[in-house]
């Protein structure tokens, strides 16, 4: 497929689950026969089982994060980088200028995150497309886990450990990004937990 046709197909493809008419579409199951590769299936379901959700559940999330997550970090100029380089970088940042430098430029990213990328995953923020976005991107990390507290009647609390493996410099800089992402959309603040050389985490209501 030639790229611009690729591009106008992937722009077709956005504006298609960001439309509010087809919300009753999105969700509607068909069946559909796949044949798959027996140890691929066999991690699948062990996948789905740690998750406590279905494999069918777990192929749908997989294939829908395919369609609508990968392409559109791809169209925001988003790339591969080792998590060697990573520490490398972050690691030859002095103490003194952790403040001055790490801290401030990862909050204007934070705000521009949240004034460029949100709006081109989703057609409105708030507190549900957020945790929607935060999901799509912690899913290109390490590992991360969130877990969702129902037991308030009137906000939900949810609970994300993102372990990224590379080190303190990078989980102060995470901390401040995350702050102005997060706070200016949910109007409240973000509780962070715990922060350290491997794992950040932190909590906040929607």
């Amino acid at each position: 497929m030639p790229a611009a046709a690729a591009l106008k197909q992937n722009v077709n493809n956005k504006e298609y689950f960001q439309s509010p008419k087809n919300n009753s579409y999105n969700n509607k199951l068909v069946h559909q026969g796949f044949r798959i590769k027996k140890v691929v299936l066999g991690i699948l379901d062990t996948e789905a089982k740690k998750k406590g959700i279905s494999l069918s559940n777990m192929v749908n999330k997989i294939l829908e994060n395919h369609v609508t997550c990968d392409m559109y970090f791809e169209e925001l100029g988003f790339i591969l980088v080792s998590k060697d380089f990573l520490r490398k970088v972050f690691g030859r940042i002095e103490e003194e200028d952790v403040q001055k430098y790490l801290i401030e430029d990862n909050r204007e990213l934070g705000l521009i995150a949240a004034k460029e990328y949100m709006p081109y995953f989703y057609s409105e923020s708030s507190g549900d497309t957020l945790v929607q976005f935060l999901d799509k991107w912690f899913c290109r990390f390490q590992c991360h886990q969130h877990r969702v507290d129902n037991d308030n009647n009137y906000n939900r609390r949810h609970y994300f450990i993102v372990n990224h493996d590379i080190n303190m410099n990078f989980s102060i800089a995470l901390k401040a990004f995350l702050e102005t992402l997060i706070e200016p959309i949910i109007k409240r603040p973000v509780n962070f937990n715990n922060l350290t050389q491997n794992a950040i985490s932190f909590s906040f209501e929607t």
